[in-house]
C-alpha cells in the first residue's frame, strides 16, 4: 500500500471474494434466520481524539465531526465619505382608451374559457393612469464555516501540516460565479489533511455482514432450515427435498452475496480515510422591497411584471435615495439601508444594489349590459387584472 502522501499505486482495495471471512467474526452457532426487520448498524463519524489542531480553526476542532462552525468575518470597510453621487430619475406615460380595450381583448384571448362578448361590447366610462413605484435593496453577503470532514483515502498526495501552516479562513481565495445569486462552495483547507486508519471497520476494509452474521448463508426461508418440504401428490402428501436450498437448509445471503462481508462505506474498502478541514463558503443575496401602489389592485402583482428603471445604483455600500419627489420612497430607502447595515453581523458584505422601478398602472371603469365594474392594466407588458370579468366561463364549458 502506498504511504500516505506519496505518489504511486493506490492502496489495495478490499473486494468481495478475497477469501472467506475469518472464523472469529462469525456470530452464533450457525447461519441465522433472515428477517425483514434487520437493518445495517449505524456508525458514527471518526472520533475527534487525535485530530490535529490548527491556528485560526479552533472552532472546527471544538465542534462535532462534520459540523460546520461559523467564522466571524473580518472588520467591515469604513462607510463611504463625502457627498452621494447624483441621483437622476425618469418617468413614464399612461395609456389611451384604445390601448385599454386592446389590452382587455388580448387578456380574454389568453383565457380560453372567457367569453369575448363583454370585451368587444363594453363601454369605457373612465380610465386614469398612475405610476406604481417598486423599490428594492439587495445586499450580497459572504459567510464562511469550517468543520472536519473525511473521505476514503485511495492513494495519491496528501496536503498535510508538513507543508506549512494553513492560511487563515478568510484569506483563502474564493469568488462567486455570479453576483447577487445564492451559491455554496466547498473546498479543502490547504495543509490540513491527514491519513488515518478507518475507525468504522478497524482498517479491515469490510464489515461482517449484519444479515448473515458473516456466515455467507442464512436459514432457508422456504423449508425453515429443515431441507425438506411437504409436497402434495395424487397419492397424498409426502416430504421431498427442498428445491430452494437443494436440501441443505441454507441459502446464500443476498446482502453480502455469500461472502460474509460487506465493503465499508466509510473507507470504500481502502482501509484508510483522509480527514481534513473543509471550508464552506455561502453567498446569500438578502433582498427587501417596498411598493407604492395607490389603486385597489393587489400590490404584490407589481413585483413580477416589467417596469421601467427609474434609478439604479450598485456599490460596495449604497447611498440611500433622498432626492426622489415621493417622500415615501426616500423614507423607506433610508429605512432599508440602515436596517441592512446591522442585520448581517456574521457575514461579510460584498456588494449592494438598489433599484427604483416605475410600473404603469391604468384603472379602467366600464359598463356592459347591466354590469358596471372595472379592471386594471399594469406593467410594460400590459398585463390585465380583471377579477370581476362578466363571462369567465364560456358556453362550451361545464363544471364537474
Amino acid at each position: 500500500m502506498a504511504a500516505p502522501g506519496a505518489y504511486g499505486a493506490p492502496p489495495q482495495r478490499w473486494q468481495p471474494g478475497m477469501g472467506g471471512p475469518p472464523q472469529d467474526i462469525r456470530q452464533g452457532a450457525g447461519p441465522p434466520v433472515a428477517s425483514a426487520s434487520m437493518g445495517p448498524p449505524t456508525r458514527g463519524p471518526p472520533p475527534m481524539q487525535g485530530m490535529p489542531q490548527f491556528a485560526g480553526y479552533e472552532a472546527a476542532a471544538q465542534g462535532a465531526f462534520g459540523h460546520m462552525a461559523p467564522l466571524p468575518p473580518p472588520p467591515p470597510p469604513p462607510p463611504p465619505q463625502g457627498n452621494p453621487p447624483p441621483q437622476e430619475f425618469t418617468d413614464i406615460a399612461n395609456l389611451d382608451e384604445a390601448a385599454c380595450k386592446q389590452a382587455m381583448m388580448d387578456f380574454v384571448s389568453e383565457n380560453c374559457c372567457y367569453g369575448s362578448k363583454p370585451a368587444k361590447e363594453m363601454q369605457i366610462t373612465k380610465h386614469f393612469g398612475m405610476t406604481a413605484l417598486h423599490y428594492t435593496l439587495e445586499t450580497y453577503c459572504e459567510s464562511r464555516d469550517t468543520g472536519f470532514k473525511s473521505e476514503p483515502y485511495r492513494g495519491g498526495p496528501v496536503d498535510g501540516p508538513e507543508n506549512g501552516p494553513p492560511p487563515p479562513p478568510w484569506a483563502i481565495p474564493c469568488q462567486p460565479d455570479q453576483m447577487f445569486q445564492n451559491q455554496t462552495k466547498k473546498m479543502e483547507v490547504p495543509h490540513t489533511a491527514t491519513v488515518r486508519p478507518c475507525h468504522a471497520c478497524d482498517a479491515r476494509g469490510y464489515h461482517p455482514c449484519w444479515r448473515c452474521h458473516a456466515w455467507g448463508q442464512v436459514r432457508c426461508g422456504r423449508c425453515d432450515g429443515s431441507g425438506r418440504v411437504m409436497e402434495h401428490t395424487p397419492e397424498g402428501p409426502h416430504e421431498v427435498g427442498c428445491h430452494n436450498c437443494y436440501g441443505t437448509g441454507h441459502e446464500r445471503c443476498h446482502t453480502c452475496g455469500g461472502d460474509g462481508r460487506i465493503t465499508c462505506d466509510e473507507c470504500d474498502g481502502y482501509r484508510n480515510i483522509k480527514t481534513f478541514i473543509q471550508l464552506e463558503v455561502k453567498y446569500i443575496n438578502h433582498k427587501e422591497d417596498h411598493i407604492i401602489e395607490r389603486t385597489d389592485m393587489p400590490d404584490e402583482l407589481i413585483r413580477t411584471v416589467q417596469g421601467e428603471t427609474v434609478f439604479e445604483q450598485m456599490l460596495p455600500q449604497v447611498w440611500p435615495i433622498t432626492a426622489y419627489p415621493v417622500g415615501e420612497i426616500n423614507a423607506n430607502s433610508v429605512r432599508l439601508v440602515e436596517k441592512h447595515k446591522v442585520s448581517f453581523r456574521n457575514s461579510r458584505q460584498l456588494m449592494q444594489r438598489q433599484q427604483l422601478r416605475a410600473v404603469p398602472v391604468t384603472e379602467v371603469h366600464y359598463t356592459w349590459e347591466d354590469v358596471n365594474t372595472r379592471y386594471w392594466i399594469y406593467g410594460l407588458g400590459r398585463r390585465v387584472h380583471a377579477p370581476d370579468y362578466p363571462q369567465q366561463c364560456c358556453w362550451g364549458c361545464s363544471i364537474l
